[in-house]
């Protein structure tokens, strides 16, 4: 996350309620905004901020591999199998059409513009301030908890399954090969995943009730983040852009 780039960025120093509002506001534009060259350009914005934020390769490779396919596939299927009158070619018994097309342009632009939004900001911000800031804006203690366990999971599961599979290998199980061996493979992986998580959690409760989770005080941080004079500037800033932007979209739609 947040701890592979540079925290003297200045982008990267924001405080995680303002890199949020960044993410939202940038989203909300790239769905309101008509046409597909307004979304693309949109895109392309948010590729100059991921490069002024100095994540870039880590955006375009998490893009790709999530986006980018869906992306790909949506403009395969729509093109082949909307319907539509303009038709641009033929293969087999498929016609590729330009309505589906322009459509598929469409979606895949505003899905690429939201999904790169959120690989943005998770890029940029560790799920420990991001939480930190969500609890100082009043969320509870227990809600928060939940939502930073939910950020947590998958990169933990990820983790805990390739020592799983560490150990069979260690022990003479083959786990890579064709796609039968694999699906051997997958009950003894998958049994003790199950197994650790669910112990994990046990462990994870009980340390928080020695910590003092459930106690109805004001709870303290040893960590602690603030927001600075130049986040509250920020934020305006974005605030009228963003309505700038919508105010203008309304304008377009009423003439």
């Amino acid at each position: 996350m947040a701890g592979a780039v540079q925290k003297d960025n200045k982008i990267v120093a924001l405080y995680p309620m303002t890199k949020f509002y960044i993410a939202i506001a940038f989203a909300i534009v790239a769905v309101i905004l008509p046409g597909i060259i307004s979304k693309a350009i949109c895109f392309a914005a948010l590729n100059v901020l991921a490069l002024a934020s100095g994540i870039y390769k880590i955006f375009a490779k998490r893009v790709k591999n999530s986006v980018g396919v869906l992306f790909i596939v949506l403009v395969v299927i729509q093109t082949f199998f909307a319907a539509g009158d303009t038709i641009l070619f033929s293969f087999w018994i498929f016609s590729a059409k330009l309505e589906g097309l322009l459509f598929a342009l469409k979606l895949g632009f505003v899905l690429a513009n939201i999904g790169g939004c959120l690989i943005w900001f998770f890029a940029i911000t560790t799920e420990k301030d991001f939480v930190l800031a969500l609890e100082k804006k009043g969320l509870s203690s227990k809600a928060s908890y939940v939502v930073l366990s939910t950020l947590q999971m998958v990169p933990v599961l990820k983790k805990r399954s390739e020592t799983i599979m560490n150990a069979q290998r260690a022990r003479g199980v083959e786990t890579e090969g064709s796609l039968l061996v694999r699906a051997k493979v997958f009950v003894p992986t998958i049994v003790p995943l199950v197994l650790s998580s669910i112990q994990g959690t046990e462990e994870r409760a009980l340390t928080l009730e020695a910590r003092g989770f459930s106690v109805e005080t004001k709870s303290t941080h040893l960590y602690d983040i603030e927001p600075k004079p130049v986040d509250k500037t920020v934020t305006i800033i974005t605030g009228l852009i963003f309505i700038l932007i919508v105010v203008g979209r309304i304008v377009l739609c009423l003439i």
